[in-house]
Parts: C-alpha cells; sequence; structure tokens
C-alpha cells in the first residue's frame, strides 16, 4: 500500500501557512498604530533583543537581504528610531542601535504583541504551549545539525 502525502500533515506547509498567517495579522497591528513596515518591526525588535548590531548581522539575524534592510535601516533613522555610528573595531562597518523614542516604541509594541499573542494562545494551556515550544526547538536544533 502506498503512503498518503497530505500538505496539512506535511510540517514545512503547515509551518509556513501558520508563520504567514500570523505575520500578516501581527503586523496589521504595529503597521496600522506604529507606521512600521515588517522589515523595520524586525529591525528595530531584533536591536531590543541583542542590542548594538550591524546591518549585516541584522540580515542574518531577521532573514532579510541587504537591500530590504539597508531600506528600511534608512527610514528607521529618518524617523529617529535608530541611530548609526562607526564601528570602533571596523571603520567600514556602521552599529545600529535603539534611540530612546526607538526603545520607546518597542516597549508600547511588546505590549500590543503580548496581549495579541494571549488571545491568539487563549485554547491553549501553559503545559501545551510549553510543549509546543520545546518540539519547534528541538525541530530547530535537527534543522541546523545539517547546515
Amino acid at each position: 500500500m502506498k503512503a498518503t502525502f497530505d500538505l496539512n500533515s506535511f510540517l514545512p506547509y503547515t509551518l509556513n501557512n501558520i508563520a504567514t498567517q500570523m505575520s500578516e495579522q501581527f503586523s496589521e497591528l504595529y503597521q496600522s498604530q506604529f507606521d512600521l513596515t515588517v522589515p523595520q518591526w524586525r529591525i528595530i525588535a531584533n536591536l531590543a533583543q541583542y542590542g548594538q548590531l550591524s546591518a549585516k548581522s541584522l540580515c542574518d539575524l531577521a532573514h532579510m537581504d541587504k537591500s530590504t534592510v539597508s531600506r528600511a535601516v534608512k527610514r528607521l533613522l529618518e524617523r529617529d528610531i535608530i541611530s548609526a555610528q562607526s564601528d570602533p573595531l571596523d571603520k567600514r562597518a556602521t552599529l545600529l542601535s535603539l534611540t530612546r523614542d526607538g526603545s520607546d516604541m518597542v516597549e508600547k509594541i511588546r505590549s500590543v504583541a503580548l496581549d495579541w499573542q494571549a488571545e491568539m494562545l487563549k485554547d491553549i494551556n501553559e503545559h501545551e504551549y510549553e510543549n509546543f515550544i520545546s518540539t519547534l526547538n528541538k525541530v530547530y536544533d535537527s534543522l541546523n545539525k545539517n547546515v
């Protein structure tokens, strides 16, 4: 008997659909309330999480190409959400960081994000959520072993 292939149980397909839908729904919130694009949000979220970073590091962490990051950084600099300074270890590189306004914005978005996530997960108990995250981390680790 031949095994069937069901897209709805194929992990890459399912994860991609979930990620796309979640990103679209969440981005509507920060776009309407904070006038940020998806790349701009990813940049400020990574700067908030990791501190001062180069544009190249942001490309790697946020899984975005150089031109997308460059455009988003330009706009964030214009809005004084991030600042740029020369890297003391590499004069060719620029280090980016959040300004006070940027940090304040991230805190407001975090509050919106946590409320949005809580609403989305209201039918999942804490144990189920912890198991889900643990399983996703195992999949992620497995993928990185093969790289």
